[in-house]
């Protein structure tokens, strides 16, 4: 009698490709209903509009106290598909993502085989779409992954140089990846021999070295280095301390930290249950395992814990449960743990789906009465010129985008990040003593058609900070503005005949 042969049939990569794709693209299809996602797109978007009129970021082309890789990102993408076109901004950023789960799957693959990397990519293209409409956004954190993925890759290659001019690269869209550096003297204590560490860390060191150079020449050339230090390096301990106050940590926690680790529960398990096994993990597993400490430390470390922050934690997070689960599915309860891993991913990611297509990402956790921002967008819209400026009062820069007028300020808006609302006094990096002379002049040199007043209506916690609180302001109303409309509270000036 003879003996039957099994054919074991290698999956095709396309197809395996096309279904790991399938539950990344479910999850940031919500990103392409709206215009835009939350504050921190408008607040990019209107200040590339500026930097694409010709004046330098960090100074009259606007003020963020973030890096500039962002807002030159957003301004060469509104140069080629217009100003203010948030969708081709919303498709570069899927293709971010999209490339940053290759980049995880070829991490994955080489570190625990092709399943567990096919599983990690999906993973992280999952966790990054699954959360509240905020999450979705295009925002550093989504492209800080990118290069930072790739530093981690090309270090456990021991590419040294590279990895180093690719975290610098990481850090010009977030300061918090500079977190990774403290990856280099364990990576390569397991990865050299005693003989070439110093070698490796010399590397490394002149790649970073080199790119931060390169930054900060694009910088200067620019005529941003200056203010580029003023208002993302000098306010960083300003900032930091503002956001690390028990109440405020707590609200925010509540409403993004506590969600991501139950909505990710299962994952989060697989990875600590693989991480303890420390003893029994190789070099580059163990390389993954600190590298979530550090992301953990990089994402909390400004305290602000909006959801988009914990993206840094995804990539390694993705990692580990993936070992955690593909090491599971080769044991006899494979279809209990492949039908507890596929519920556990695709339910957040489907509910979450669901109500970010409808949600307004605005205004998706106000409490009623829900600001008509939209109305008052269309108003402005309405009674100026598109080669008009406008000045917000308060913290909606997404009113200068969705009513497609520049900003009158280099500032987008105020506060920002401030626990508006509580007992602390207003003291902000962005309403320091030496922004009000600069915004001054800035609405001396381009005097706004509109003064659009958000803390009339009390929008985004700013009851508590009227405009005749600031002398430069309740001056330049009082001189040379007057009331024409209220639209949803907000009250609305325009110039003087």
């Amino acid at each position: 009698m003879g003996t039957s042969a099994v054919i074991h049939r290698t999956p095709n990569p396309l197809v395996v490709g096309a279904l790991a794709a399938a539950p990344i693209l479910l999850s940031h299809a919500p990103s392409f209903f709206h215009r835009l996602l939350d504050g921190d797109e408008a607040i990019y978007g209107s200040i590339a509009a500026l930097m694409n009129g010709g004046a330098p970021l960090y100074a009259e082309g606007g003020v963020d106290n973030k890096p500039p890789g962002i807002l030159w990102l957003y301004a060469a993408t509104f140069r080629v598909f217009g100003t203010y076109q948030m969708t081709a901004v919303h498709v570069v950023a899927l293709l971010v993502v999209a490339a940053t789960c290759f980049l995880i799957f070829i991490a994955g693959r080489q570190l625990a085989g092709a399943r567990a990397g096919v599983l990690a990519a999906i993973f992280y293209g999952v966790m990054t779409g699954a959360g509240n409409p905020r999450l979705l956004a295009a925002n550093t954190e989504v492209f800080m992954m990118l290069p930072l993925t790739a530093s981690l890759l090309l270090m456990l290659r021991r590419h040294w140089l590279w990895s180093g001019v690719l975290l610098a690269a990481a850090g010009a869209f977030r300061q918090s990846a500079a977190v990774d550096v403290l990856l280099l003297p364990i990576a390569v204590t397991y990865l050299e021999p005693a003989p070439t560490r110093l070698r490796a860390a010399a590397l490394f060191a002149a790649g970073l070295a080199a790119g931060l150079l390169a930054g900060a020449g694009v910088l200067a050339l620019t005529g941003s280095l200056s203010g580029f230090w003023r208002w993302t390096v000098g306010i960083l301990t300003q900032y930091a301390s503002s956001n690390w106050t028990p109440s405020l940590v707590w609200t925010r926690a509540r409403d993004s930290l506590v969600p991501f680790v139950l909505d990710m529960a299962v994952l989060w398990a697989a990875a600590l249950a693989w991480a303890v096994r420390w003893r029994k993990l190789d070099s580059g597993q163990r390389i993954v395992v600190a590298w979530l400490v550090l992301s953990t430390i990089g994402s909390l470390a400004g305290g602000h814990l909006s959801w988009h922050y914990f993206i840094q934690v995804m990539g390694p997070l993705a990692l580990l449960s993936a070992f955690a689960i593909d090491s599971a599915l080769r044991t006899r309860f494979r279809k209990q743990v492949a039908a507890i891993a596929a519920i556990a991913v695709a339910v957040p990611a489907l509910a979450w789906a669901a109500y970010d297509v409808s949600a307004d990402p605005l205004t998706y956790d106000w409490s009623p009465p829900i600001a008509q921002h939209q109305l008052v967008a269309a108003y402005i819209r309405d009674h100026t010129k598109p080669g008009d400026r406008v000045f917000v009062w308060g913290n909606w820069p997404a009113l200068y985008v969705e009513s497609d007028r520049l900003m009158a300020s280099r500032f987008p808006g105020f506060l920002r990040g401030f626990a508006r609302g509580s007992d602390l006094p207003p003291n902000n990096w962005d309403t320091a003593p030496d922004v009000w002379p600069e915004l001054q002049a800035d609405l001396e040199r381009n005097p706004p058609a509109l003064i659009v007043d958000t803390a009339s209506a009390g929008w985004s916690d700013f009851a508590m900070y009227p405009m005749r609180n600031y002398p430069v302001l309740q001056d330049l109303v009082t001189t040379q503005y007057h009331l024409v409309a209220t639209v949803d509270g907000v009250a609305i000036y325009a110039r003087n005949p």
